[in-house]
């Protein structure tokens, strides 16, 4: 899930949704969200908001066995997980400055 963490990152769009303001333009429904392990992408997926300005996504057929996952949004900085981390949870990315 990717979350707004200090409420001034999203707007609503009068169509019930969210997007993303400023630095985090590129935050919108269907950002890709791409998980890179061994050093290449390995597998993507979308974010979809869910109407409360979280995103919500799944990536499916991320291979296991590497010791990180480097797991980006949209064209973001992404960040660094251990396959344990991602292991069947709930990961959340929260975006503020």
């Amino acid at each position: 899930m990717i979350a707004d963490s200090d409420g001034e990152s999203f707007r609503r769009d009068g169509r019930g949704g969210c997007v993303g303001t400023g630095d985090y333009a590129n935050i919108h429904d269907g950002a890709p969200v791409v998980v890179f392990a061994g050093g290449r992408n390995s597998a993507d997926g979308r974010a979809l908001m869910d109407g409360t300005c979280r995103y919500r996504f799944a990536v499916a057929e991320v291979p296991t066995g590497h010791e990180h996952y480097y797991l980006q949004v949209s064209d973001r900085d992404g960040a660094l997980y251990s396959e344990a981390d991602l292991n069947g949870k709930l990961v959340t990315i929260r975006l503020s400055d």
